[in-house]
C-alpha cells in the first residue's frame, strides 16, 4: 500500500534531495501555503516592483523544489525569500553558497515564525474542566462557587469548538518576531479579532493602550502597531522596547488580519 499523503489538496507534495527545495517545502507548511499562494504572491511582488523576473510560476516553482533547477535567479530567490519569510543566510546555506553548515539538521527544528493555527489544532486532544452546578442552585443569590458545585467534569475542548467565534484567529509569535515585544514577546500566544482591523490615530496614547494588530506584510506574517501616513502609505510601528524600526509600504502591501485581543506569555 503506497504512503498516505498527509499534505493538504494544493501543499507541497513534490519528493526532493534538495536542500533548497527542503527548505522551502518545510517554509510552505509552517506557514500554510499553497503553490498556488505562492504564484499568486509572486506575481504581485512582480507588478507592484515592476519587476517580471519575480514572478515564479507553478512550473518553476515545483523544478525548484524538485531540484531540477538548482540555481534559480536572484529575482526568482528574493520573491520566495519575502513571500516564506526566509532570511538571505537560509537561502545561501540552502543553495551551497555556506556549505559548512549543517543546514539538513537545521531543517529538521525549523525555525518558528509567526503563523496562525487553525482551531482544529488548538483543540484537539486537549480537556478543560468545567464546573456542574447542583439542580438546585439559586444562581440569582451571590455566593460561593463551591457551595454550588455538584462535580467537577473534564470535557474535550473539540466539543466546545463550536461555541468559538469563527472571527476569532489563534497566533503564535515566531522566535525572531519582536516587534512587539515585550507587550507581545517571541514565543506568544495571542488571539485575534478579525472583525477588529481599523487603524486608529495614536496621538496622545501609550502602547498599553494603542491596538496592536496581526498582519501580512512583505517581510512575511508579524504582530505590531500602525499608523498610516502620507501618500497612501503605512507604517509598521514596533514598540520601543523592541529596539527594530519603523518599516513603510504601500497600503495595499499590507493586509491587517485583525487586533490583538489576548496574550498568553511563553513559560519562563
Amino acid at each position: 500500500m503506497g504512503q498516505k499523503n498527509r499534505s493538504g489538496r494544493g501543499r507541497p507534495r513534490h519528493e526532493t534531495t534538495s536542500l533548497l527545495g527542503q527548505l522551502i517545502v518545510t517554509a510552505m507548511n509552517l506557514l500554510g501555503l499553497s503553490y498556488k499562494d505562492v504564484v499568486r504572491e509572486s506575481e504581485r511582488l512582480a507588478r507592484v516592483n515592476n519587476n517580471p523576473d519575480l514572478r515564479v510560476g507553478k512550473s518553476t516553482l515545483g523544478n525548484i523544489i524538485s531540484g531540477n533547477i538548482r540555481q534559480p535567479g536572484t529575482a526568482k530567490l528574493d520573491s520566495l525569500r519575502i513571500i516564506l519569510n526566509l532570511s538571505q543566510t537560509e537561502l545561501d546555506a540552502a543553495s551551497g553558497l555556506q556549505p559548512q553548515r549543517n543546514l539538513k539538521e537545521q531543517l529538521k527544528t525549523p525555525r518558528a515564525r509567526t503563523r496562525e493555527i487553525s482551531p482544529d489544532a488548538v483543540t484537539r486532544q486537549r480537556k478543560v474542566r468545567v464546573p456542574i452546578i447542583r439542580d438546585n442552585a439559586k444562581l440569582e443569590n451571590a455566593q460561593f462557587l463551591e457551595g454550588m458545585l455538584k462535580e467537577w467534569a473534564d470535557v474535550d475542548v473539540e466539543y466546545l469548538s463550536s461555541l468559538y467565534p469563527p472571527y476569532l484567529g489563534y497566533v503564535v509569535i515566531g522566535d525572531q518576531d519582536t516587534n512587539a515585544a515585550p507587550i507581545a514577546p517571541p514565543g506568544s500566544r495571542v488571539l485575534v479579532n478579525k472583525l477588529l482591523n481599523k487603524v486608529l490615530p495614536a496621538e496622545n496614547v501609550s502602547f498599553h493602550e494603542r491596538e496592536l494588530f496581526y498582519m501580512l506584510t512583505p517581510r512575511g506574517p508579524t504582530c505590531g502597531y500602525l499608523e498610516y501616513a502620507a501618500n497612501d502609505k503605512i507604517v509598521l510601528v514596533p514598540h520601543p522596547l523592541s529596539g527594530n524600526l519603523r518599516e513603510e509600504f504601500k497600503r495595499e502591501d499590507v493586509s491587517i488580519v485583525g487586533q490583538v485581543i489576548g496574550v498568553l506569555y511563553p513559560p519562563d
